[in-house]
């Protein structure tokens, strides 16, 4: 890795951060690791994250989610942004990232992951 890092946005360099796009059947969760060209999507509906929910597992990334779905779907921004977890959010602490192991967070998501 390494390659094109000096020509790459701020776009492009987005971290280990977490986008979501809801529709009528659920979300499309995609996890961005260190840039734009390395991610994981996922594809949940909305049974699985009532699942979620009662699994009582990554309640803080659950929150999130919650939050953008009143911003995205109910189009209600400034309810969102009172929510807990709301705004960016990272999917990796910062003492994990760069490391070759396993991440408890992905593995819980495997089972919703499509690329």
């Amino acid at each position: 890795m390494g390659y094109g890092y000096r020509n790459m946005s701020q776009d492009e360099l987005k971290g280990f951060t977490m986008e979501i796009n809801f529709d009528d059947v659920g979300c499309n969760l995609t996890l961005f690791a260190g840039d734009a060209w390395h991610y994981t999507k996922y594809k949940i509906t909305y049974q699985e994250l009532t699942e979620w929910k009662n699994s009582g597992k990554y309640a803080a990334d659950l929150a999130w989610t919650q939050s953008e779905f009143v911003r995205q779907f109910l189009e209600d921004p400034k309810r969102a942004d009172s929510m807990p977890h709301n705004g960016d959010r990272e999917w990796m602490n910062p003492e994990d990232q760069g490391r070759y192991k396993p991440n408890p967070f992905c593995i819980f998501l495997s089972k919703w992951q499509v690329s």
